[in-house]
Formats: structure tokens, sequence, C-alpha cells
């Protein structure tokens, strides 16, 4: 039986070390559990081994959501149980590219849900060691990261959308090549504004001005589709909880932009 926790949309949690530790954990269980729908039931091995994966990581949520246990035991659970999740997912990665396996994920998916399976382990370093980052450095750091899951997040929206919503697929579209240019733009910003970053200049402080509210207005498109895919309004192959999970992501971005820090 498959690991079940409440899946509600939530964009307020609780920026403390468990919060942090529980955003990470939740984004891998549902990349896990979005995966295991579209592996053929030819792959048994594959199915199993994902589903192992899926339960592990929600028990690890479970119980950095409800604050429980050492900070330390529970990053080090957390750490082992992403770098399996991340180990497989390279793997049918690699068989995928070598058309060796059977499955309906887009190997761009798994290459997506590859790089925040090594941003957890990323972030669970950074807790553990304490370290601090600059605000400058922060801000780039998370603007050309999740730009590029942004523009990821649009890309498979279209997917999943069916062809038949013209109008729809017209408004993603237009949103996929608005954050491609300020995907461009912050990795142009990456390799102008050169370390030690010891200040967020003006450049920089006027491109995450402007990224914001497009990050808030992505949010809230992606929960207005939410919407429609929930009263079947909208045609699409989407997982019911898809727009949920990348509208938390959309929120993670720009409150980490207002804050200037990465979490």
């Amino acid at each position: 039986m498959e690991w079940s926790v409440e899946m509600a949309y939530t964009d307020n949690y609780e920026r403390d070390t468990y919060g942090i530790i529980a955003f990470y954990l939740r984004n891998d269980y549902d990349h896990g559990r979005f995966f295991d729908r579209e592996i053929s039931h030819y792959e048994t091995e594959l199915a199993r081994a994902n589903l192992n994966n899926i339960q592990r990581l929600g028990k690890i949520w479970e119980k950095a959501d409800k604050k429980q246990g050492d900070i330390g035991t529970l990053i080090n659970e957390a750490q082992h149980a992403t770098s399996e999740f991340h180990s497989l997912l390279a793997y049918t990665m690699d068989k995928s590219l070598h058309c060796d396996v059977i499955i309906a994920t887009p190997v761009s998916l798994l290459d997506h849900m590859v790089r925040e399976a090594e941003e957890s382990q990323r972030i669970f370093k950074y807790i553990e060691s304490g370290k601090k980052v600059s605000k400058a450095d922060a801000i780039i750091h998370e603007s050309v990261f999740w730009l590029r899951q942004m523009a990821d997040h649009l890309g498979y929206i279209r997917h999943y959308v069916d062809i038949s919503n013209y109008d729809l697929h017209f408004q993603i579209q237009q949103m996929t090549d608005k954050f491609q240019r300020l995907l461009l733009q912050a990795n142009a910003l990456q390799t102008m504004i050169r370390p030690p970053r010891n200040e967020v200049s003006p450049a920089l402080n006027q491109f995450k001005n402007m990224l914001i509210p497009e990050v808030k207005e992505l949010e809230k498109f992606k929960l207005e589709l939410d919407d429609l895919v929930k009263k079947c309004a909208a045609i699409t192959t989407a997982p019911p909880d898809l727009l949920e999970h990348i509208a938390r992501e959309a929120h993670h971005l720009w409150r980490n932009l207002e804050e200037e820090r990465i979490t």
C-alpha cells in the first residue's frame, strides 16, 4: 500500500529547520508519486524500487512536518532517502536515454526531478554546516535554479493539457517565453556579477524586484488552473495535485527572493 499523507495546498509552511526539511522531502515525495503513475506495468522492479522510495520519503516527511525527533537524526535520514531516490532517477534517466526502460515520463522531466533531488541534498548540507550565504549569492542561486524549474513546469503543463484547450495553450506559451527570457537574464547576471558578492548591486536588485511579481502571477495561474483541473473543466491528463505541487514551488521562490535567502 502506498504511504498516504494529506496533500492540500499550503503556501505558508513555517520556515524553521523542520519546515525547510519538510518542504524538500515533500517535493521528492511528490515526484515519486507522479513518477509511479507513469511506470509501465512491465517494469515491476522499477515500480517496486520507486514505491519503496515513496514510502520512505513519506514517513520522514511526516516526522519533519510534525516536528518530531532530533534535527541531526532527521537530516541524516532525509539525506539517505533523497540520495537513494536521486540514484534511482539518475539510473532510470540513463536507461531511458538508451531506450532500455518502458515509462511515460519524458527524459527532461526525469532530469528535472534529479536536479531537485540534488537541490534537496544541497540544502540539507547547508543546514548541517550552518553556512551563511550572502544576500546577493542567495538571489542569484534561487533565481538560476528555480527559474529553470518554473520554465520546465510550464512545459509539463503544456504536455499534460489536451491540445483542444487552444486558448489555454496560448497562455501557457506566452508564460513559457517570458520565463525562458527571465532564466537567460538570471544566467547572465550569474556570470557578470562575480564572487565575492558582498552586496546586492542595483542591477541585481532591479532584477529581483521585477521577478517577484512575475513569480507571484505564475503561482496564481497555477492555482487557477488547478481549480479548473479539479472541476474537470480543463481537459488534461495531469495528476490531480500536480498544480498544487508546482504552485508551492513558485511560492517558495518569491518568498526566498523577498527575504534574500536560500531555504
